[in-house]
């Protein structure tokens, strides 16, 4: 038994949550798997894994080689595919973290094609609107929407997220009719809570930049939550252009001051290096990269090419 195999079960633990599904994966008994995690923590002179009855629980030193561990076998992986002069073939597990709403729109549709194309990777992808540590969860590739704080990770451009100020002919009919950015402080105002600042909303024209400050009335994490609250009249909100596209071509929707252009935020993968970014990981990147253009849709009916 060499280290390579304490790896591979290592590996298969933790993607797989218990030993059981390891030694399914790997085609081994439980006591196999138990044993050369046991030779790998020795190794390490470290606990892996907390175990009780109930429970598997990676310990932090886990987590801080488990990446590691998946680029040494990444990397055999390849070694050997260039030494039988054969193409490599993506395999094991991608897990993949991005927001809610973007993901349940544009995602799926990418992942249908992925796994077509590289049928034997699988794929975990965790749905969130919080920023995800991807060392600590396990992520290989990740998609934010907004500016990126500075950090070690590596970012690719791959798309606009354009957004638009939206509410329902109904609730604009109720109230003073806006001309000016600074008129949103007459409306109710529904406000995305992880934008900072939450309570800010900026605009571009041809005049520069207005920065209005707004009293939300309601305050919501999700997109496709705020497009609820804006159908049931509830009051305005900066949508993006997937969440507002339909509801603006059937009239359920309508832009609100459409010369003035909500600036569009960036939409970037981020990863840990590309040096050492495993094939599937590379894979799922050029096909994001490749469809990129659905990301940045427009809304029919936003007015005339803004040119800010």
């Amino acid at each position: 038994m060499d280290r390579l195999d304490c790896l591979r079960a290592f590996v298969k633990t933790m993607e797989g949550g218990s030993f059981s599904g390891a030694a399914k994966e790997l085609g081994l008994g439980q006591p196999a798997v138990s044993k050369r995690i046991a030779l790998l923590e020795k190794e390490f002179g470290s606990q892996l894994f907390m175990r009780n009855t109930r429970k598997l629980t990676p310990t932090r030193e886990a987590h801080r080689i488990y990446d590691l561990a998946r680029q040494a076998l990444s990397c055999i992986e390849m070694a050997r595919a260039s030494i039988a002069e054969a193409p490599a073939v993506p395999t094991g597990m991608l897990r993949l973290g991005v927001p809610s709403s973007f993901g349940r729109h544009y995602i799926m549709p990418v992942i249908e094609q992925y796994l077509r194309d590289y049928p034997q990777v699988k794929v975990d992808i965790r749905f969130s609107e919080q920023t995800v540590n991807l060392v600590e969860d396990g992520i290989e590739l990740a998609l934010r929407i907004g500016d990126l704080e500075s950090s070690s990770l590596k970012a690719r451009r791959i798309g606009l997220v354009r957004r638009f100020l939206v509410a329902t002919p109904a609730y604009l009919r109720r109230q003073p009719q806006p001309q000016l950015p600074g008129d949103l402080k007459n409306l109710h105002c529904i406000a995305y809570a992880r934008l900072s600042p939450a309570n800010q909303w900026a605009f571009d024209s041809e005049l520069g930049r207005h920065v209005v400050q707004i009293s939300a009335s309601i305050m919501v994490d999700d997109a496709d939550a705020m497009k609820q609250a804006v159908l049931q009249n509830l009051g305005v909100a900066i949508l993006p252009a997937w969440s507002a596209a339909d509801a603006v071509r059937s009239g359920e929707m309508e832009i609100v001051l459409p010369e003035f252009a909500v600036p569009a935020l960036p939409l970037n993968a981020v990863y840990a290096d590309t040096q050492w970014m495993s094939l599937r990981a590379r894979c799922f990147l050029d096909l994001l990269i490749a469809r990129s253009h659905r990301f940045s849709e427009d809304v029919d009916g936003a007015g005339p090419p803004r040119r800010f």
